[in-house]
């Protein structure tokens, strides 16, 4: 009695209508999603390119009013090129009355950061330094452990090379040893002539402690200046 063959689902080799329809489908979502992600990612670089943009155009133009201050108008901006022309032009005034306004609020505002942010931030950067220190000390175990499992696990492993290629674990260590030798020579070469050579003259360790304590000096000025600036904004309404 003939065996009926059952009928393949195959036409002619080709996948069946059905299937067909589900790859295009998934392949048209695919591009889609691909491209509605390459659109938001570019979307994001647009936004960020022009806020940077932005404060770099802000910072430009506060440089060029803080300069044409101090070198036109001696400290004072009304005499100033910028503050002439709005003179003639009689915005002066008004121009004036909204930098007092924002700066009296920014002097506040940063007098309130003074006072309230501290106790915030404290904590914050505490918890990062210990944060920092776990994962150092983490680093440090984990190196001296691995090098411990090596140098007891060496000669196993050294034995089991030499079993192929005859005296290779003692040109490896000689290796390793030569590298060793060459850094610590090179540390040494290199601190050497650093000290000898550059750090001298202008570059010497009393010179730098002096530029250093100049600059500290310099800094704790302006932070003076900034603070009295900050205190008799802050008093503006």
């Amino acid at each position: 009695m003939a065996q009926v063959k059952p009928k393949s689902n195959k036409q002619g080799g080709k996948p069946a209508p059905s299937l067909k329809k589900s790859v295009q489908e998934k392949s048209t979502a695919q591009q889609k999603k691909n491209k509605q992600n390459a659109a938001a990612q570019k979307k994001k670089c647009g936004c960020c390119k022009w806020t940077l943009g932005s404060l770099f155009i802000v910072a430009l133009i506060a440089g060029a009013l803080y300069y044409d201050t101090e070198t036109n108008g001696k400290g004072v901006f009304e005499k100033s090129a910028t503050g002439k022309v709005l003179k003639n032009a009689g915005v002066l005034p008004h121009v004036e009355k909204t930098w007092y306004t924002v700066m009296g609020a920014g002097a506040r505002g940063y007098k309130w950061a003074e006072v309230n942010v501290p106790p915030y931030a404290e904590p914050v950067v505490k918890t990062s330094v210990d944060v920092w220190k776990l994962a150092r000390n983490a680093a440090c175990n984990i190196f001296q452990n691995g090098k411990g499992y090596f140098s007891a696990k060496w000669p196993v492993v050294a034995k089991f090379i030499d079993q192929y290629v005859p005296n290779l674990s003692g040109k490896i260590e000689a290796f390793a040893a030569g590298v060793s030798d060459f850094a610590v020579s090179s540390y040494d070469k290199s601190a050497t002539l650093i000290k000898e050579k550059v750090l001298v003259g202008r570059f010497s360790p009393e010179n730098i402690n002096q530029a250093l304590n100049q600059t500290r000096i310099a800094a704790l000025e302006y932070f003076n200046q900034f603070h009295k600036k900050v205190d008799a904004y802050a008093k503006l309404k």
